[in-house]
């Protein structure tokens, strides 16, 4: 089967040739389109994406969608698999998008999500570095109806529609069937929310991995977390729990004092970060509850056009404390 390998992109020259490079190496690359959605960046992006030979779709300044950008990729892929990544993620094994594909010889497989994870490299968050405690799973997710899957507890439905589009194949019939929604975020959840609910047999593989990145700056962390509360409520009336702070910030304190791979400077650079993203988590969410208990939905809403205006895009910008 071809696959049809979509990757939204903005000013993504960073990274990009890292993801493309990933993506040309792998074993299935004589079976692929590369088609990227290139919302007219101003740098090297487009001649990156040239030389890999990828078909290159205009996206109109200001018109960029989550949901419904995607769904222009879809449109002009000629694969009967779509396999959606993000410009600053990169492929970890070479047999990775073989191994995906293979999942779609059952019938009854619709779409597959693998697993991102940070690489060990100081210019990352240690504390995020990949450690995998148990063996590459395979988690079936299915609902036998609406009706059972609408029956299940919000905590359990959430567990369930987990999905990821940095890391998510489909078959394209099932996406021309049921189009990403028009959303700022959180396309790939909504998607699955409404697939599960058709019955439809979806499938989560933790030995699928790519590696992806962003750096978390304490405006990033309150911003993205209000936009997730925002959407999970918006589509799933999902109510966030206040996230505690004293335990996470004490055990990320321990567990980079005790990282013998870094310098002094460098963990107490790491431990001032985590700090930061810890209490920009807190107050963010705080800000959310504080917002739906007092003043119901409008209020939340004036709160996500206040603190996001523009969609937020991840970046791989560090101190320069730790170039020094």
């Amino acid at each position: 089967m071809k696959v049809s390998i979509i990757i939204p992109v903005r000013n993504g020259d960073k990274t990009l040739d890292k993801c493309l490079n990933s993506i040309t190496n792998q074993t299935i690359k004589d079976r692929t389109e590369i088609i990227i959605l290139d919302s007219l960046s101003t740098d090297d992006s487009r001649s990156i994406a040239k030389r890999y030979g990828a078909k290159i779709i205009d996206i109109p300044d200001g018109t960029f969608d989550h949901g419904l950008t995607r769904n222009v990729g879809v449109q002009h892929a000629t694969g009967s698999l779509i396999y959606f990544t993000v410009q600053d993620a990169w492929i970890a094994d070479e047999n990775m998008l073989e191994n995906m594909a293979r999942h779609f010889n059952d019938n009854e497989i619709i779409a597959v999500a693998g697993h991102q994870a940070v690489p060990h490299e100081k210019d990352k968050n240690p504390l995020l570095w990949y450690r995998p405690f148990s063996k590459p799973s395979i988690t079936e997710k299915f609902a036998a109806n609406k009706n059972d899957f609408l029956k299940m507890p919000a905590n359990e439905q959430r567990s369930l529609i987990a999905w990821d589009d940095v890391v998510a194949m489909y078959r394209k019939t099932a996406l021309l069937e049921q189009p990403f929604v028009q959303t700022q975020f959180a396309e790939d959840w909504i998607w699955s929310y409404q697939a599960l609910q058709k019955g439809w047999k979806i499938i989560h593989d933790s030995s699928l991995l790519v590696y992806h990145y962003h750096h978390q700056t304490y405006k990033y962390v309150y911003n993205t977390s209000y936009t997730i509360n925002y959407h999970f409520y918006h589509f799933f009336k999902y109510k966030p729990a206040v996230p505690p702070v004293l335990m996470p910030i004490a055990r990320a304190i321990y567990h980079l004092l005790k990282n013998t791979k870094l310098t002094i400077k460098e963990k107490m650079y790491w431990i001032l970060h985590n700090i930061s993203g810890k209490l920009a988590l807190f107050f963010s969410t705080l800000n959310f509850l504080f917002r739906l208990s007092l003043f119901g939905y409008s209020c939340i809403e004036k709160g996500f056009n206040k603190y996001c205006k523009e969609i937020p895009q991840g970046t791989q910008k560090i101190s320069s404390v730790l170039n020094k």
